[in-house]
């Protein structure tokens, strides 16, 4: 057996680039755009970064991931509740700001995403509120003179016999004890974890009272936006105002590196004036570019390049051309963008020695570190304020529209909000990326996969994430100059030293018996930027892998369900899921007249996913009527926030296998607003069935497993409807 050492994983490139530096930042409330400040007042208990309970019997929980719908707010909030025995509203919630303590294990850095934030804390955050709750107990001992082991915590009280006693009361004596060796809740008495419960963000989100980015507004705000070239990565040569700067509410046009900003005193009067501006730009390389010839490159690489290995074991050349049963296929997959609901949006204000941010961000640290460097402050200069998000999905990490906020306030000299419009939003996105793909297998006289191969061109990511990343794990001691000159070379040593894991990931780990197997990938990189997008690499593989394994299942004559399991004698996680969906979703008997059924199934970021889909074919429309899914996502803290999630994912990736589709031509993103990238409609979207299997393993994600099958389980159930197989997203019959 042998893994590429060259594909290495993220958090080892950021661990290579050197460690966390930036500076502590304010606090958030969720509930609100309100400032706390993580300092301790006089007799405040604070056991550790996540916890501080206050005399008046306030107890915080820094939430150090952003809430940006997945849940997460409730999720680890129900963990630091269990242990603390006390209901999780009972515990104020406030955005944890930029700080060593806060940086996620398995990225290196303070981040939300990979389905991270409660499977990672899942141990850690109830220990650190065990440790809180055993030392409340210990000073109320003390205090009282009563032995501990006739103390017990409940819902934010010490109790005693009959008597109930706050928290606040004992914290000050609390504060100046030593965190002790615990002993976590055995699952047995668990109160909250594992219930369903109510969403802690449900009723301020359902009131109104929810705050966005979007909805931040500070004194003497106003309004920038901004004329960018219709080529990303262009820059403004020159340019004419054209008497845009004399019009009604407009304060200032400026220039910044690439475009043209206005500033007014509302949204509306901006996008006015900028309408009468006029660039003349200097181009990138992508502006020769366009979708058909980037289409045809993957292709002629897919061809002509071996490409690096990212994990081989055995002999699948050989395997494949020994055995009696071959089937060799090739997949396409297009552009995607993220279209999230709230739009990028960035307030900030600027002072010569401070810069204070107001951002849906799921990386503050680069926030921070970034905006550090443009202004020439110090890291430990900028406060980022970090605020609810109308959605992530990875279009948040990056940072950009930080950036262009940034510059325009300096330039300005005035407190400014930058907002994307949707078109904006649309052609100026970080997209998942293209792929071509290529599977070969070979299959044994017993039907068993005996060698398979699969490689895939596609632009790698980390050498545009890792660009804006090397600026916040730098030391803050490190020149500016090195720093930038170090992030530079992201794109040489992602493109020719090591292998950018989002690439392959969900083809290495593809999850069947296969004896002898072979994973490669070539890096084509037309210069379109690219971004982590909800399952990121697991997307394009999830679609790829699934599609041919249904595919050898014809080869075999056998059902495809019944070819899956023959295939996973060694996985019997992912087996049971299937067999669970197809037993839940009555594989073999549709329930949705003149409808066909496709199963798939797929293992990401921890978790377990199959979905069975019900479909009809009418002329050239594929029309989903029922999706069945069951996940095993290990220990689960909150069941309904999984069903939620998986609902989600399964709506969020059947946009993308019915409609998602980025058109590039001379360079520019031809794709706008809804109407020319459409989102699945609630006419369109099909009766979810969501069945989580009661799992001891440890636990996984939720918010992103959910995509990856469902592509698959469609084009399948088209198969089945048909006889047509559809190897290209998105799903058409007529091309």
């Amino acid at each position: 057996m042998h893994k590429d050492t060259s594909a290495h994983t993220r958090r080892d490139f950021l661990k290579q680039m050197g460690i966390l530096g930036g500076g502590l930042v304010l606090e958030v409330n969720l509930s609100g755009c309100a400032t706390a400040y993580p300092h301790r007042q006089k007799g405040d208990f604070e056991p550790n970064a996540w916890l501080q309970i206050t005399p008046q019997n306030e107890i915080r929980f820094y939430l150090n991931s952003v809430e940006m719908g997945q849940g997460t707010m409730t999720g680890m909030t129900t963990l630091i509740a269990e242990e603390l025995n006390t209901p999780p509203n009972h515990i104020t919630v406030k955005s944890a700001g930029v700080h060593a303590d806060y940086i996620n294990p398995e990225y290196g850095i303070q981040v939300t995403g990979g389905s991270t934030s409660t499977r990672i804390y899942y141990e850690s955050l109830r220990t650190c509120a065990a440790q809180a709750r055993e030392m409340l107990i210990s000073a109320a001992s003390m205090q009282l003179e009563i032995k501990a082991s006739e103390l017990r915590a409940q819902d934010s009280h010490i109790i005693y016999q009959n008597t109930q006693m706050p928290f606040g009361q004992f914290a000050q004596l609390a504060s100046q004890l030593s965190a002790p060796k615990v002993t976590l809740k055995p699952e047995s008495e668990f109160r909250f974890v594992g219930k369903n419960s109510v969403r802690l963000d449900s009723a301020m989100k359902a009131m109104g009272t929810a705050k966005y980015g979007i909805d931040t507004q500070i004194p003497n705000l106003s309004i920038a936006v901004l004329k960018r070239c219709p080529v990303i990565g262009g820059k403004v040569k020159t340019w004419q105002g054209n008497g845009a700067q004399t019009l009604p509410h407009v304060k200032h046009v400026i220039a910044i590196p690439n475009g043209v900003a206005v500033i007014a005193s509302t949204y509306w009067h901006a996008q006015k004036a900028l309408q009468r501006i006029t660039v003349e730009w200097d181009l990138p390389e992508l502006a020769s570019r366009s979708s058909n010839d980037i289409t045809d490159e993957f292709a002629q690489l897919a061809q002509e390049e071996e490409g690096r290995s990212a994990y081989s074991q055995g002999n699948a050349t050989r395997a494949i051309k020994d055995a009696p049963k071959v089937r060799e296929a090739q997949y396409q997959l297009p552009y995607l963008a993220h279209a999230t609901m709230e739009p990028m949006n960035c307030t900030v204000r600027l002072s010569e020695n401070h810069c204070e941010i107001w951002a849906p961000t799921q990386i503050p640290s680069v926030c921070a570190s970034m905006a550090a460097e443009a202004t020439g402050l110090s890291r430990h200069d900028v406060t980022v304020h970090t605020t609810l998000m109308g959605g992530g999905f990875g279009r948040r990490l990056s940072v950009d529209y930080v950036v262009e906020a940034t510059l325009i306030a300096q330039a300005s000299g005035l407190p400014i909000k930058l907002i994307f419009s949707r078109e904006d939003d649309t052609q100026n996105d970080y997209y998942r990326p293209a792929a071509h793909a290529v599977l070969k297998a070979g299959l044994d006289k017993n039907d068993r996969i005996q060698g398979w191969y699969h490689k895939s061109v596609n632009p790698n990511i980390l050498n545009y994430a890792a660009q804006e990343a090397a600026t916040a794990v730098m030391p803050d001691w490190m020149p500016d100059g090195l720093v930038r000159t170090s992030a530079n070379l992201s794109p040489f040593v992602y493109n020719h030293l090591l292998m950018d894991p989002a690439s392959t990931e969900g083809a290495i780990e593809f999850g069947y018996d296969a004896r002898n197997t072979d994973i490669r990938h070539v890096q084509a990189d037309p210069g379109l930027r690219t971004g982590y997008w909800r399952s990121v690499g697991h997307s394009i593989n999830g679609f790829v892998v699934e599609s041919f394994v249904d595919e050898l299942s014809y080869l075999t004559n056998k059902d495809p369900l019944e070819f899956r399991l023959h295939n996973l004698k060694n996985n019997p996680r992912k087996a049971a899921v299937l067999e669970e969906a197809a037993n839940r979703g009555h594989w073999g008997q549709p329930q949705t007249p003149g409808a066909h059924q496709g199963i798939a199934a797929h293992y990401s970021f921890g978790s377990y996913v199959a979905q069975l889909v019900e479909a009809s074919v009418k002329g050239d429309n594929v029309r989903v009527h029922r999706v069945v899914v069951v996940v095993d996502c290990g220990k689960t803290v909150n069941p309904d926030i999984v069903k939620m999630q998986m609902e989600g994912g399964v709506i969020f990736g059947l946009t993308a296998a019915l409609y998602g589709h980025i058109e590039v031509k001379d360079g520019a993103v031809q794709q706008t607003n809804f109407h020319n990238y459409p989102l699945l409609r609630m006419h369109e979207t099909p009766k979810i069935e969501v069945h989580v299997i009661n799992s001891e393993e440890e636990p996984g994600g939720a918010g992103e497993p959910g995509v990856p099958p469902i592509a698959a389980a469609v084009a399948n159930a088209v198969f089945a409807a048909t006889g047509k197989r559809l190897r290209q997203l998105p799903l058409r019959l007529a091309l």
